[in-house]
């Protein structure tokens, strides 16, 4: 239904609405002059145009960004390891910096978002990261590196949330999910840029001296993984606040006229008729109190009845798709190198890495900062067939059952990979495992549908706590046992996968989707 369309049937009803209801103000004649309306209703009559295709667009940019910040990262850690003089043990204390920083600063984020605003949160957070991560392509030692890569993604991991809680809350609950799984599609397109700029880049010779360092190529890579973050911090400032967390927080007015410029931005006609809004909340969010107090009102909620038992079942969820997909992803490189390297040899992956390390693998005679060919082509084509598959779920926009034949698939590619011995086959299975990375956007998808307005920011950004803690406990985990218990390893990582497609079962029933 159309901006126009929405607006004539609600003219044609008027007649029908009680003329005593509270929900408008009627003048001598019996027409209507003021109404109420629902938060839904009043976001459906502003429509679905210019301004949310274009807040989708810059959103995207926005977690695009984000993901470059800190999962590219890992490719300026390769460019750089020569340059810098990394060891091995500094190496893997870079690793960590993209994971720990959001552990640490997700929880205030989650507070500034529900008690600031969405967009507010987003402008000040990207900002700051982009300017930390400018700063960082001139560090003169890894330890700057490190310190700053710490901040840059300490602020920028509230996209994570914040993204999802923003478009959610401005656009009609007809395209909301496939808005969400559309941007998550962005997202996975995120390792065939990094991979494709950092390819060009850091196969260029050229060393310019800038007096306490030398501008090589991992330097400009830093700077252009930097660039989308700049994009969407100044795009920003072209899009409104969430009228939803205006209008929660009591600030109804400024809601309504920002619900107006939305529906004039996607090319509404006449007149507006909201004047009013039912917001059907039974929370408000914790403000004017002191701040520890503050603290504990915005937060407590989520462990209590009756938002207890989602809470706790959303964050295990969030924790199974975040720490299988994001460990293997830094495997991926290895096993794929391994694989390739193998020859003729017969037995699955795991024979595969054990034969190499028990080989001790090919040792360089030289520190090279290049990124190879066939590590590039893998990580392009895996990031590229995720991104086509999460748009075709974002076109169906069944959250539960998507979710569930995604774990299903990956119980099924876990359990395969452990018996295969054709080494291609296997490969392919363990890629299938990684498609546990296609519920990111449901996970979050889910944190913006079944959170009130006030806590949505904060469970999300829990959820983030969650995801990056997961995944940093099982990066530890693969890189402690996977050379000398790889079989052990993928029976652990099935059985985890299990245990959250049964907890997926337990999630709300699908609804239809309104036209």
């Amino acid at each position: 239904m159309t901006t126009n369309e929405a607006f004539t049937a609600d003219v044609k009803n008027d007649n029908n609405i009680d003329k005593n209801t509270d929900c408008g103000v009627w003048s001598v004649t019996g027409k209507k002059k003021d109404k109420a309306y629902t938060y839904e209703d009043a976001l459906t009559l502003a429509g679905n145009g210019s301004y949310t295709y274009g807040l989708l667009a810059v959103l995207s940019l926005t977690i695009l960004s984000m993901a470059c910040d800190m999962f590219g990262f890992s490719v300026v850690v390769a460019g750089s390891q020569c340059d810098l003089q990394v060891t091995p043990s500094q190496r893997n204390t870079l690793m960590s910096m993209p994971f720990l920083g959001p552990i640490i600063m997700s929880y205030p984020w989650g507070y500034f978002s529900d008690t600031q605003g969405r967009r507010k949160c987003l402008l000040l957070a990207m900002s700051f990261s982009f300017v930390a991560t400018v700063i960082s392509s001139l560090s003169p030692n890894w330890i700057m590196l490190a310190v700053l890569k710490f901040l840059s993604t300490s602020c920028c991991s509230c996209a994570q949330s914040t993204t999802y809680a923003l478009l959610g809350e401005s656009s009609t609950q007809r395209v909301r999910r496939s808005y969400m799984l559309a941007m998550t599609s962005v997202l996975m397109l995120t390792p065939a840029y990094y991979f494709s700029v950092g390819y060009f880049l850091l196969n260029m010779e050229y060393s310019i001296d800038l007096g306490f360092i030398s501008f090589v190529p991992w330097r400009l890579l830093v700077l252009s993984l930097a660039l989308p973050m700049g994009i969407s911090s100044l795009a920003l400032h072209c899009f409104y606040e969430s009228p939803k967390f205006l209008a929660n927080a009591g600030r109804e007015d400024q809601a309504v006229e920002l619900l107006k410029k939305i529906w004039k931005r996607n090319g509404g006609k006449g007149h507006y008729p909201v004047k009013k809004l039912i917001l059907n909340e039974d929370y408000a969010p914790a403000l004017g109190q002191p701040l520890l107090r503050s603290l504990w009102r915005q937060t407590t909620p989520l462990f209590r009845p009756p938002l207890l038992w989602r809470t706790l079942q959303l964050y295990y969820i969030t924790a199974v798709v975040y720490s299988v997909n994001n460990s293997l992803v830094m495997w991926q490189p290895f096993i794929a190198n391994a694989v390739l390297a193998d020859g003729g040899s017969a037995g699955g992956v795991c024979d595969i890495i054990l034969r190499t390390h028990n080989t001790g693998g090919v040792q360089p005679t030289a520190c090279s900062s290049k990124l190879e060919y066939l590590t590039t082509i893998f990580g392009i084509g895996h990031s590229i067939s995720f991104a086509l598959m999460n748009a075709l779920m974002s076109r169906l926009a069944r959250m539960k059952l998507m979710l569930i034949a995604i774990l299903a698939a990956a119980v099924a590619s876990g359990t395969g990979i452990i018996v295969v011995t054709n080494k291609l086959a296997s490969f392919v299975l363990f890629l299938g495992i990684m498609i546990t990375g296609l519920g990111i956007g449901i996970v979050f998808s889910y944190f913006v549908e079944l959170y009130p307005t006030s806590y949505r920011g904060m469970a999300a950004c829990l959820g983030v706590i969650m995801a990056r803690g997961s995944a940093l406990v099982a990066i530890n985990i693969l890189g402690s046992y996977m050379m000398t218990s790889c079989h052990q390893c993928f029976y652990a990582f099935t059985a985890y996968i299990f245990s959250g497609l049964v907890a997926s079962f337990f999630l709300p029933a699908d609804s239809k989707k309104k036209t």
